[in-house]
């Protein structure tokens, strides 16, 4: 049987890949305030991300589990730093955008991994919700494109 921690994993897991889909549909539709308490939500999770990773430290899980744990932590932490804290337009420029980028694609790898780790139900459905984030990320950048277009139509 699951545990009570391998429920709050799963539940958010799943949550923070629909918020972030729900952040990059957002900001394609111009709602820069709804992204933003999404944002804020995503940030949230840190708490039962960092109660589940405090759990399996205490219960000597698997120390890859324990990696990707911290991962999300520190991606969420970086979340929080850059976006609430410094607001910090780090989106702005590659070199510095980059980086964001490969943490956070880790982020959605290591909570997959542990997903299929507590079982192969809970790894679908969060590898399910990562391609929903996944269109998400189609449906933001088709909006960039358009937009970049008609700004150079209108010069």
């Amino acid at each position: 049987m699951a545990s009570p921690f391998d429920l709050i994993f799963g539940l958010s897991a799943i949550s923070f890949n629909l918020l972030v889909a729900g952040v990059l549909v957002a900001w394609r539709q111009g709602k820069q305030v709804l992204a933003r308490r999404l944002g804020m939500w995503i940030v949230v999770l840190g708490i039962p991300f960092g109660a589940v990773l405090y759990h399996s430290l205490a219960a000597g899980s698997n120390q890859y589990v324990r990696i990707a744990l911290a991962v999300v932590l520190g991606y969420i932490l970086t979340e929080l730093l850059l976006d609430f804290v410094l607001k910090h337009d780090f989106r702005a420029k590659w070199l510095t955008h980059l980086p964001y980028i490969v943490l956070e694609y880790a982020a959605f790898i290591g909570l997959i991994y542990v997903g299929f780790t507590v079982s192969d139900f809970l790894g679908w459905a969060i590898s399910a919700t990562f391609w929903a984030a996944l269109a998400a990320l189609i449906y933001y950048l088709s909006g960039r494109k358009q937009n970049k277009q008609k700004s150079r139509k209108k010069r």
